[in-house]
């Protein structure tokens, strides 16, 4: 069922039920106003008879009306009301119309009189006359006996008869008129809902986020609609840079891979190649398999936002995992590495912090001129790469380390933008944070800041190294030693 259909229904409802609530009170607030007005003039004629201000028309003046033991009534013929009394014997005296006689109005006419007009007993009941319905007042007399007043009350009923009837109209239009009215607020109130759910259905079918949305204001469905705008703008933004990573994955991966392929090549066309030789390419195509495997685990934990809390917190030399890391990319490259480091220990992922550095380093040698050095400097903490490259724009340092993102400048070279992206993302669970600078020579200088571990952590890794180098190594070169 449509909005505008419940509501208009919703309307309706309301309108019966406030129309009926409303026509009860009147109509019970007429009849109730129908008999006091009832009661009043026959409350009134029955103080009138029993006083003997009522004449009896056709009877002379000077002629006693008839009695009652003491009590001395005046039958009144008047065609607004039948009167009749009851003797303390019971005897019935009325004039053609016999009212009916209960057993609480004997009980009243067998009382003796003497009674004081303030003390005597008045009761009311309805009762039928041939049919036709009365209001019957029975009033003791002050000597004795009672007289009954009643009143034909069928013109009241009609009245209340023809009021409820009204009234019921009343409801069923005030209902028609509600539900019109509903469902035109309902129209208007659901016309831009309406528009969004046209571009939903739109967007369903061309698959096309840059669909209009032509809703104002600052209402609910105007705050719908901006976030319904927003949704389709996120998704959007989603898309293209799965787009991209898809398109762009490939040339993060290169690296590795040309490298692999390099030296299995090489493996092929040397079959006589010394042991030492063989066994140095091997370790080499063993460390590039780790890296790609672990790039391709830091690229999927990237891409989905997931990241395992169970990390490891070892205490890591940051002069060792760095001078490691530049000795990988020495080999890979060629390219003359610098390294100026102090005592530094962190606790940390041994691989995932190699895998930030050796990022930085890829960056920074894809940006350096061909025969320029990389130099890398640890001191307390912070690792810095450096490059001779063309630096980083003031207004892009901000920036280089979101994801996908890529300067004017770098938007036609390989990558995806995720390798600093994972280098943010990597030193923020380490507690750290990254930086963008410039270097001595004008280029980039691209790092991260880690928190130092205790003095006790410092000084057992610094012995441990010092006495056995190869004690402590990242995973990712434990092949090569």
């Amino acid at each position: 069922m449509r909005l505008g259909t419940r509501l208009a229904i919703a309307f309706a409802v309301l309108a019966i039920i406030v129309a009926s609530v409303m026509g009860l009170a009147s109509l019970r607030a007429t009849g109730g106003e129908l008999d006091d007005t009832v009661d009043d003039f026959l409350r009134a004629r029955a103080g009138e008879i029993a006083a003997g201000v009522r004449s009896n028309p056709g009877r002379d003046d000077d002629r006693r009306p008839p009695r009652i033991d003491q009590a001395i009534v005046r039958f009144s013929t008047d065609a607004d009301s039948v009167v009749q009394t009851i003797r303390p014997d019971g005897t019935i005296i009325n004039v053609g119309v016999t009212l009916p006689v209960d057993d609480r109005a004997l009980k009243l006419a067998e009382r003796s009189g003497g009674r004081d007009t303030d003390d005597l007993e008045v009761y009311f009941s309805d009762i039928e006359v041939d049919g036709e319905p009365y209001r019957m007042i029975t009033s003791e007399l002050p000597d004795g006996g009672v007289v009954q007043v009643a009143r034909n009350v069928e013109e009241s009923q009609s009245i209340l008869s023809a009021l409820g009837s009204r009234l019921l109209l009343i409801a069923g239009v005030t209902a028609l008129l509600a539900a019109l009215v509903g469902w035109l607020v309902a129209r208007r109130i659901t016309r831009p809902m309406r528009r969004l759910s046209s571009v939903a259905a739109e967007v369903a079918a061309t698959r096309d986020l840059s669909a209009p949305i032509d809703v104002d204001g600052d209402d609910e469905v105007g705050q719908l609609a901006r976030s319904f705008r927003e949704m389709l703008d996120a998704l959007e933004q989603s898309r293209d840079q799965q787009r991209r990573l898809v398109h762009d994955a490939g040339h993060e991966l290169r690296t590795p891979l040309t490298s692999l392929r390099a030296n299995i090549e090489l493996l092929e066309r040397a079959p006589h190649l010394p042991d030492a030789e063989r066994a140095e390419i091997v370790a080499a195509i063993r460390a590039e398999l780790v890296e790609l495997s672990d790039l391709f685990d830091e690229m999927i934990d990237l891409a989905s936002d997931q990241y395992s809390d169970e990390q490891r917190r070892d205490p890591i030399l940051l002069a060792d995992l760095v001078e490691r890391s530049a000795d990988r990319w020495r080999r890979r490259t060629g390219r003359d590495i610098t390294v100026s480091a102090d005592d530094s220990v962190v606790l940390g992922d041994q691989s995932r912090l190699d895998r930030a550095v050796s990022n930085l380093l890829s960056n920074a040698h894809k940006f350096s001129p061909p025969g320029q050095a990389i130099e890398i400097a640890v001191t307390s903490g912070d690792v810095t790469v450096s490059d001779h490259g063309p630096g980083v724009p003031a207004e892009e340092r901000t920036k280089i380390f979101d994801r996908f993102h890529r300067t004017e400048t770098t938007r036609s070279m390989p990558g995806s933008g995720l390798g600093l992206a994972i280098v943010a993302q990597i030193v923020e669970r380490h507690g750290g944070t990254v930086s963008a600078g410039e270097s001595a020579s004008g280029g980039a200088a691209i790092g991260f800041r880690l928190p130092l571990a205790s003095a006790d952590h410092d000084r057992s890794v610094v012995d441990a190294v010092r006495a056995h180098p190869a004690s402590i190594e990242a995973p990712v070169d434990s092949a090569l030693h």
